[in-house]
């Protein structure tokens, strides 16, 4: 048998050093418990935007080696067009013991292509031309693989049981269009699934559906393949939505 202890805090009452300790036990235990079985990845939040000279990091959580990290203000990295691949990482170091804290300093930096190292976490990627603006919104699913003066955030791993997945709003965009290319049915369900989803859709799931619809040969090993195929998806329904228009023309016969 175990007991919990809720520590209550009163006016008049002394504060104890247990009282503390059930507590911070609490707050710092709960997180990494409830995601243990989880890779490491964004677990929410952290979305991009971008102004006229920087990137900003908002707010969210970060699973790494088991902990959770919080992002809690707004973080600005300034960039210039170098007209090459740009890469924005989240770096962690290492953990240092102090007598009343154990610290972990986190760092946002750009790298010249994809970082091998562990530590290195990417959230993002861009090529900026000179005189160009780099823009975090999209005018179609399509357009979040655009090369040049785009933040593209599908290698941004998300935090998932198995295996890391796309974030939450590159699955929501996916179901958007599809459903305002005509799904219907089963596809339907699926795309509102992910509307309704508050976390990240798990990669299986994905996975599971890409298949179903181009065949079990496509390869799903990675981020950027898992979109790709929810892209193929999307351009058959889009296809399907243009012969389903075609059908529907009228003809008319003028009899002299």
């Amino acid at each position: 048998m175990w007991v919990q202890k809720i520590p209550e805090f009163h006016s008049g009452h002394i504060f104890k050093r247990e009282m503390m300790t059930e507590l911070s036990a609490y707050l710092y235990n709960f997180g990494p418990l409830l995601y243990q079985n989880c890779v490491d990845g964004i677990v929410s939040g952290c979305t991009l935007t971008t102004t006229e000279d920087s990137i900003v990091v908002n707010p969210g959580v970060i699973r790494y080696e088991g902990e959770l990290y919080l992002i809690q203000k707004p973080q600005l990295i300034s960039y210039v067009p170098t007209n090459t691949t740009r890469v924005l990482n989240l770096v962690f170091h290492d953990q240092v013991e102090m007598d009343s804290f154990i610290t972990c300093e986190m760092e946002l930096m750009f790298t010249d292509g994809p970082a091998m190292e562990k530590r290195f976490f990417e959230l993002c990627r861009f090529k900026l031309q000179p005189g160009a603006r780099l823009r975090y919104t999209y005018t179609s699913f399509a357009d979040r693989e655009t090369e040049y003066d785009t933040l593209n955030t599908i290698y941004s791993k998300f935090c998932g049981m198995a295996r890391a997945t796309l974030s939450p709003g590159i699955t929501m965009h996916f179901a958007q269009e599809a459903l305002s290319a005509g799904a219907e049915g089963t596809d339907a369900m699926f795309c509102m699934m992910l509307l309704s989803s508050r976390e990240p859709v798990q990669a299986e799931a994905l996975e599971a559906y890409i298949h179903s619809k181009l065949g079990t040969d496509f390869s799903c090993s990675s981020n950027i393949q898992l979109y790709q195929g929810l892209l193929s998806c999307l351009k058959q329904w889009k296809g399907k939505g243009k012969e389903r228009a075609e059908k529907r023309k009228t003809w008319s016969i003028m009899l002299d």
